[in-house]
């Protein structure tokens, strides 16, 4: 079971959004029941790290994390999407 944090700002619109969207990816590649997503703020996003397999955030990646870190703005603006997608499939490969 991979666990995936979503973070933004507040943890609420964007992050929402993200989340959706990497679900959405997950499932129709196969991995449903094989990953948690958890949403959080960027305030949040190093504590809940703290066993996660990964950050995806629509910010820069804040000091402290201790997973690694894709950014999920191209899930928002559509520019270098396909490249975000391939990270996050890869890593439900790993």
């Amino acid at each position: 079971m991979k666990k995936i944090v979503v973070a933004c700002g507040t943890g609420i619109v964007t992050s929402a959004i993200v989340a959706g969207y990497i679900g959405d990816l997950l499932d129709a590649h196969g991995y449903a029941g094989h990953y948690e997503i958890v949403r959080c703020s960027m305030a949040e996003a190093p504590d809940q790290c703290e066993n996660a397999d990964v950050l995806v955030a629509t910010t820069i990646a804040p000091k402290g994390i201790t997973c690694d870190y894709i950014s999920g703005v191209p899930v928002l603006t559509g520019k270098g999407r396909a490249d975000t997608e391939k990270q996050i499939l890869d890593l439900m490969g790993a």
